[in-house]
């Protein structure tokens, strides 16, 4: 599948956009609703898709339930398998071509007036590096006409895009934009350096909708989702310049550092194409985020006790904050719950354990369990001197924080009629 085809069920919205820099108010007027906005011109004849990439339109697609789709994501990363390489006159991506590239011509929102201006958020790098190839969500703030500077954080594209430097040679890479929502999960996830994320696109392509995923090669040797909306072809070069700041995803500002610099060269697209706006701090990031995070904590909290679902929660900008529920055989089991979730998600400060019965996808039932089900100087598990994610804003200077745990789950010496909600 396309990515437009997980919005056969959007609605339009054709307000008159007069710029793109109102997509956060918008989103929020539509309480992150799904929506596609086409209230602009466009020499492409292109559209806004906005807050799409969220668990419940995924499993909507799909016809399935929503904790399935953790299941879905944890046997593709377990059992990639090769892509299918077609012909390009198969690939849809390429059925238009601009030369003459000029990035104010696309949509591209300055999302926040703090930010640094207007930045591609839903655009991720795939490169082929001796003959393994790897994809990454990466955030560009746009120079010119055809120049961007890209984050690359200390992962994989910034070691290959150092090996290249340190040889005096830019890195050779497309950026897509608009792939299945599928792509987008298996380049959030962080893997092993050898561990090709299109690879596990393919298998998660396979297991929800019956074939591997469709790549094409690109005429730099780079492999991309045939199917996108957007291709841009081009390097990394050797310079660098100022980047940020930027609103990240806890909604605060991320800082501005020297980062390399990205030269287009081409622009692909489909007939008619859909831009993904990808909101900072919005549903999306969240879910991008925080979603692959999910089959890696249930993996372990699995080995421990019996887990039912795992969810990150909103309010901790879905990556600080994770609500499992299980199925206790014993009153160390909530405990033991909390430790092997902090493992699966290092970055987490947070956990709720709670029972089965809790859904887990409601904040208030999870306040509610915690209020119901447990007393702090019993239940409350402090961590002083953890890892702490750098995009949490209290961490101490050290890069470490102190984290909590919360075990609100039914007592199972206790009798469990006192402690079901009835409403």
């Amino acid at each position: 599948m396309a990515f437009r085809d997980h919005l056969k069920n959007v609605g339009i919205d054709s307000r008159e956009l007069a710029n793109f820099d109102d997509l956060p108010t918008i989103s929020k007027e539509l309480f992150e609703k799904p929506i596609i906005l086409d209230g602009f011109h466009s020499t492409l004849n292109c559209k806004l898709a906005l807050d799409i990439c969220q668990i419940s339109v995924i499993a909507d697609t799909l016809k399935i339930k929503e904790r399935e789709i953790t299941d879905i994501i944890s046997e593709g990363i377990k059992n990639p398998i090769n892509p299918s390489l077609i012909s390009k006159e198969q690939a849809t991506v390429l059925e238009n071509c601009i030369d003459d590239v000029d990035l104010s011509k696309l949509p591209i929102p300055q999302y926040f007036p703090i930010d640094a201006g207007k930045y591609l958020t839903s655009a991720m790098v795939f490169v082929m590096d001796e003959g393994i190839s790897n994809a990454s969500f990466h955030r560009m703030l746009i120079l010119d006409e055809n120049k961007m500077a890209i984050r690359i954080v200390p992962r994989h594209l910034h070691k290959i895009t150092h090996k290249n430097r340190e040889l005096g040679k830019t890195t050779k890479i497309a950026i897509v934009m608009g792939a299945d929502p599928f792509v987008l999960l298996s380049a959030a996830i962080s893997f092993d350096f050898d561990y090709e994320e299109i690879r596990v696109a393919s298998s998660l392509h396979k297991k929800a909708y019956g074939k591997n995923l469709e790549v094409v090669e690109m005429e730099n040797g780079v492999l991309v989702p045939a199917h996108s909306e957007f291709v841009m072809v081009g390097e990394i070069l050797l310079e660098d310049t100022k980047e940020g700041p930027f609103v990240d995803i806890t909604g605060t500002m991320d800082k501005i550092r020297e980062q390399p610099i990205v030269s287009i060269e081409k622009i692909y697209h489909r007939t008619n194409p859909y831009f993904h706006a990808l909101i900072p701090a919005g549903i999306e990031h969240q879910t991008l985020m925080g979603l692959p995070r999910t089959p890696t904590i249930k993996n372990e909290v699995d080995k421990v006790t019996n887990c039912v679902d795992v969810r990150l929660m909103k309010a901790g900008s879905g990556w600080l904050s994770a609500t499992v529920s299980i199925i206790p055989q014993s009153k160390e089991d909530a405990r033991k719950a909390i430790d092997a979730t902090f493992k699966g998600h290092p970055s987490l400060k947070k956990v709720v354990i709670v029972d089965a019965d809790i859904d887990i996808n409601s904040g208030d039932e999870v306040e509610w369990a915690v209020l119901t089900r447990s007393q702090p100087d019993r239940d409350y598990y402090i961590f002083s001197n953890q890892k702490g994610s750098s995009l949490d804003p209290t961490r101490y200077p050290d890069g470490t924080t102190s984290k909590i745990g919360i075990d609100a789950t039914i007592p199972p010496d206790l009798e469990k009629d006192e402690f079901v909600n009835y409403r």
